[in-house]
């Protein structure tokens, strides 16, 4: 009687690597979309070049809303320009002269001021408390539908592949310690 050998089981990930390995991955994500708002803070991704030297684009800034009277010269905000502008969306520039009933900006990368005061009618106004560079890269970067799609059906197909092979393992009877697979005898 010969025996054979079964083929090796594959050994699976123990449930503490499998928390490690989530929290490697949720970690950063739960901490960036639920942590600043537990702080009161808001979250904005820069999206263009005007504030390069001081907050790159593609960081995330996190930003507090402050009265607006503590803002000060040399502060960083979070605005809607006025409509007159010709500015579209939110505009993080640095604070360059305060009047008390206006305020005017400039971003760090531009060589003049803009061109618009920003009227001081709301009683509060977001301010940057921290960046943090390249985290919001992918939010900005000039991709098309197709290729975020794709970055959601790749992992995501992945992802329903090994929880479908995980199934068909379980459902698998193993064979017991005593038994062997053997050959018939000649």
């Amino acid at each position: 009687m010969m025996e054979i050998a079964p083929a090796p089981h594959r050994r699976r990930l123990s449930p503490f690597a499998r928390v490690l390995i989530a929290l490697g991955v949720f970690a950063p994500v739960t901490f960036l979309a639920l942590v600043p708002t537990m702080f009161g803070l808001q979250r904005y991704v820069v999206a263009n070049e005007s504030m390069d030297g001081g907050i790159s684009r593609g960081s995330v800034v996190l930003e507090r809303r402050v009265p607006i009277s503590d803002l000060k010269v040399g502060d960083v905000i979070t605005y809607d320009p006025p409509p007159a502008s010709g500015v579209e969306g939110l505009l993080t520039h640095r604070v360059i002269w305060i009047d008390g009933i206006h305020l005017q900006t400039q971003g760090d990368a531009q060589p003049t001021p803009d061109p618009w005061l920003v009227p001081l009618e709301e009683p509060v106004m977001s301010r940057v408390v921290v960046s943090i560079p390249y985290v919001g890269l992918p939010f900005v970067a000039p991709i098309g539908e197709s290729v975020w799609l794709l970055a959601l059906i790749v992992p995501g197909s992945a992802l329903l592949l090994l929880l479908l092979q995980d199934s068909m393992r379980a459902r698998q009877p193993r064979p017991g310690p005593s038994q062997t697979v053997g050959t018939s005898p000649r």
